[in-house]
């Protein structure tokens, strides 16, 4: 897979691609068509610009077209909880053929909001343990207890984050496939 990509981009193929690992905030792939219509770019920009999670609804899912010519258009997550919603904070499709679109997107605000997050969850925790009373001495009874509240505070703090971008990213793109061959089809 990555000769494949590394390849690409050396010939010019590979749209705003990278070789991307399993904790990476990007992804790309192709969708294959019987046939793509001439007007795809159109489809797609129209479900943008009409909701595109769901057609007909921009609530949380407020996107804006940056870019749109015949053969390529790419759009971005327009706020907040646009960004935090689904994690299709920017994406560009580009044909690729007859009956091919190429995808490249990136989530990287949706990344950073999860880390937030989870920095906010430990901050949490550390809070409580300072302030509830009696939390330190509970604490301190089991034997294990500071090394089970470090072992939360490392794994909420550094892996959940780190996690939640392997599992996402394997979310979003199919996520991204079904909406465009919507658009597509419509």
């Amino acid at each position: 897979m990555y000769r494949r990509v590394e390849a690409q981009q050396r010939a010019g193929e590979c749209i705003n691609c990278a070789v991307v690992g399993p904790f990476s905030p990007e992804y790309s792939g192709t969708i294959e068509f019987k046939a793509l219509p001439d007007d795809y770019t159109d489809r797609i920009a129209r479900r943008v610009e009409t909701g595109l999670l769901v057609a007909g609804s921009r609530r949380r899912a407020n996107y804006v077209v940056r870019a749109k010519s015949r053969e390529a258009v790419s759009f971005s997550a327009g706020g907040f909880w646009t960004a935090y919603n689904l994690g299709l904070n920017d994406v560009e499709l580009r044909g690729a053929g007859p009956n091919r679109v190429d995808y490249h997107g990136s989530f990287r605000r949706w990344a950073l909001y999860a880390t937030i997050n989870s920095l906010a969850l430990v901050t949490v925790i550390l809070i409580g343990l300072l302030v509830l009373p009696g939390a330190r001495e509970e604490v301190s009874r089991y034997s294990w207890g500071w090394l089970f509240i470090g072992a939360l505070l490392v794994f909420f703090g550094l892996v959940w984050p780190w996690l939640l971008v392997a599992i996402h990213r394997r979310l979003v793109p199919r996520a991204l496939e079904r909406i465009v061959r919507e658009a597509v089809a419509t």
